[in-house]
């Protein structure tokens, strides 16, 4: 103990031997571990921002249970692959046995043409309970989209959709679409919102619409596509929220990850297989079916990884750089301490020492500069705007304590590499070679 103590002081005095260099060095590790932190940070940010939004805006829920081959031939034959009542039950009864916190919601889509009585467009319809959206939503509840059970034909528009038809709120319109025996159906409806998704390929198409209403639009009473299972959720605030503190909830609360939705599904599928209805029902997790936010995480693992490996190898460079050029520039005091009894061990435990404070004074700066950073980003509320996007968010960046644990010790093992290699070539050279080195 008291050995490895007076190696940290000799090479805390060592360093100090040429401040600018040192301080250099540091600054080096410092400015790299803060780009690391604070890019770790944000992408953390963003892969919760579109777990949430994907759950909760866009309403896909944690896990959705449906017959097998619905995605590919639900289309073609939908009367096929719908759930009947008593399906309905005996799946809610699996789901409940499982997890029995989870809330079950059954879903019907809808397809056809939406009229304002002069022109008309097609739309693409989500049929859901009132109460089920409010609870799928979560703390964009309170936003407008919302479905009222006081009004059975009340539907919200996407605001594309709205704008396109000029309807708006309190106008009626008219749906055409066809039932699932082929049959063409119409309905009036009533005009109570409209909202923005957030994503253009869906603003100007969706309709959310009561489940009653969509059964009856497509003569399936009693019937369902899908449940949609949500896994309990911070409860949001009793207060009603604003835009930019449900953005900042979004950006902060962790959605469930893939090991948590996968285990659920394990545990509902076993107990599905006690039902007899594992062979004809397929589940599948919130991850798999938000295409976006799969292939998003993926860009950003392939951006983050590349920026890893260039600050490291920068920041290891710099390392080796000055080791080397302080080993070199000691190649005499090595060879003085060699001849009065330091073992090469030693020689190479000095140097080690001193790469190992200089990563602890650059990750510590590092620590700081990006603590300011984040600090100072997140207070001034810069506005930009996302890709497939119809509107801009604020920018934020979290804490990754992973990534950011990760990194400072993929940087202090470079470092004490990048100390030890020319350390130990130095301590190899023969006592009479070394003190005659000039």
């Amino acid at each position: 103990m008291n050995l490895l103590l007076s190696n940290f002081s000799l090479a805390w005095r060592n360093l100090w031997r040429n401040r600018r260099r040192s301080f250099v060095t540091i600054s080096s590790l410092a400015f790299g571990f803060a780009a690391i932190t604070l890019f770790s940070g944000y992408v953390r940010a963003i892969y919760n921002v579109l777990g949430n939004v994907s759950i909760h805006s866009e309403a896909i829920g944690h896990l959705q249970i449906n017959k097998r081959g619905l995605q590919t031939e639900g289309k073609l034959h939908p009367a096929k692959y719908l759930l009947n009542e008593a399906a309905i039950a005996k799946i809610s009864q699996a789901v409940n046995r499982a997890a029995p916190n989870a809330k079950i919601m059954p879903r019907l889509s809808v397809m056809g043409l939406l009229s304002n009585g002069q022109a008309s467009t097609i739309f693409i319809g989500r049929g859901i309970a009132p109460d089920d959206l409010a609870a799928i939503r979560g703390p964009f509840r309170d936003f407008p989209g919302a479905l009222s059970n006081e009004n059975p034909h009340g539907i919200t528009l996407g605001e594309g959709l709205a704008n396109t038809l000029k309807l708006n709120l309190g106008d009626s319109g008219a749906i055409l679409a066809s039932t699932i025996h082929g049959q063409a159906n119409a309905a009036d409806v009533d005009v109570t919102g409209a909202f923005n998704t957030s994503n253009l390929l869906t603003n100007d198409k969706l309709i959310l619409m009561p489940l009653n209403m969509a059964q009856d639009i497509l003569d399936a009473k009693g019937r369902a596509e899908s449940l949609t299972i949500m896994l309990p959720v911070a409860a949001p605030p009793k207060h009603k929220i604003s835009l930019p503190e449900a953005v900042r909830m979004a950006y902060q609360q962790m959605p469930p990850q893939e090991e948590e939705t996968n285990a659920l599904r394990s545990r509902i599928m076993a107990e599905l297989k006690v039902s007899g209805l594992d062979q004809e029902m397929e589940i599948s997790t919130w991850q798999e079916m938000s295409i976006f936010y799969g292939q998003s995480r993926a860009m950003f693992d392939m951006i983050f990884s590349m920026m890893f490996v260039v600050v490291v190898s920068i920041v290891v460079l710099s390392i080796a750089n000055a080791m080397s050029m302080s080993v070199v520039e000691r190649t005499r005091e090595i060879g003085t301490l060699r001849a009065i009894g330091l073992r090469r061990s030693g020689i190479s435990a000095m140097f080690v020492c001193e790469a190992v404070l200089l990563v602890i004074l650059g990750t510590a700066s590092g620590v700081i500069l990006a603590t300011l950073t984040r600090y100072g980003v997140n207070a001034a509320e810069i506005m930009w705007m996302p890709p497939n996007s119809t509107q801009a968010v604020q920018m934020y960046i979290g804490f990754d304590m992973l990534r950011t644990v990760v990194a400072g010790i993929a940087l202090a093992a470079l470092a004490v590499f990048a100390a030890f290699v020319p350390a130990r070539r130095a301590a190899g050279n023969s006592i009479t070679e070394s003190l005659g080195h000039v």
